[in-house]
């Protein structure tokens, strides 16, 4: 395996995730640079043609990648924990030890452990963060009214959104990402947190055609409108009555086709969250 890198300015973030983090693309990371402004590219490819056509557009710098313990390599960090509403703390550091501290420091919160790796969803990203927040309110809601509830999340990632739903209380948790790299990591993730009850599989959302008398009382979704808009009446459907259907990893140019498509699904209208130039839409069903 190659690895295309390159160091970059703070104020270029937004291009290259734009480019490289697409909620469909696993193969890249960006990472702060200790003790500086400035943040490192990689992206990592299977052969000398990809590699050579990065080189061709962006400069950097190629380097093959020996074989390494990615769970290892990417299991210490400096990068500060990541807080969702009052409830959970999303650290990138899976030291045994670490972790430890964490939750002796913050008895009363939620600890994930999401190393950094070759897939969408560590928790920092606005499309995730946001989702996150969503979820931790409903299962507040459900928690008060000593509701059952379950989870489905479509394109899995990290599996950072199932562990979490997990944790906050749900009873059944689901989830496929068509990215057998992000089944592998979501799985290793799934395992470091210790966590139970979650089925994760690999499936194409094209090729997903749910069961008729199979509903979930909470659905997420983070990928772009152009996957999502095609597959929307479908993944409503599956949304159970009293249900909530949420969505992310839209962009605000996008955003209106995604309103568009839902009315014309008769879906009602969503409360909308706005968070950068990512836009996050929160359906709920009747019953």
């Amino acid at each position: 395996m190659l690895v295309w890198s390159k160091i970059i300015a703070s104020d270029q973030e937004n291009y290259y995730e734009d480019r490289f983090l697409g909620m469909g693309q696993t193969n890249a990371v960006i990472k702060q640079l200790s003790f500086s402004k400035r943040l490192r590219v990689e992206v990592f490819l299977d052969n000398q043609k990809e590699a050579n056509h990065l080189i061709d557009e962006f400069g950097g710098k190629i380097n093959k990648l020996e074989n390494i313990d990615w769970a290892k390599k990417n299991s210490i960090s400096n990068r500060p924990l990541i807080k969702i509403r009052d409830q959970i703390l999303v650290s990138d550091n899976s030291n045994p030890t670490h972790l430890k501290d964490i939750k002796n420091k913050y008895p009363n919160k939620k600890i994930i452990a999401i190393p950094a790796a070759l897939a969408f969803g560590t928790g920092d990203h606005a499309t995730t963060s946001t989702c996150l927040r969503m979820v931790v309110d409903i299962s507040k809601k459900y928690k008060k009214e000593k509701r059952n509830w379950s989870l489905f999340d479509i394109g899995l990632g990290t599996g950072i959104l199932a562990i979490s739903a997990r944790l906050m209380g749900a009873y059944e948790v689901e989830g496929f990402d068509f990215d057998p790299n992000a089944i592998t990591i979501a799985k290793r993730n799934i395992k470091i947190n210790s966590i139970d009850n979650i089925s994760v599989y690999e499936k194409d959302l094209f090729d997903w055609f749910p069961s008729e008398d199979k509903t979930w009382d909470v659905i997420t979704a983070n990928i772009f409108a152009n996957v999502l808009n095609p597959n929307l009446n479908k993944i409503w459907n599956s949304v159970a009555a009293n249900g909530h259907l949420l969505l992310s990893g839209v962009l605000k140019e996008h955003h209106e086709s995604v309103i568009k498509t839902s009315n014309e699904n008769g879906m009602p209208e969503p409360n909308i969250h706005l968070k950068g130039k990512w836009v996050s839409f929160h359906y709920k069903k009747d019953s």
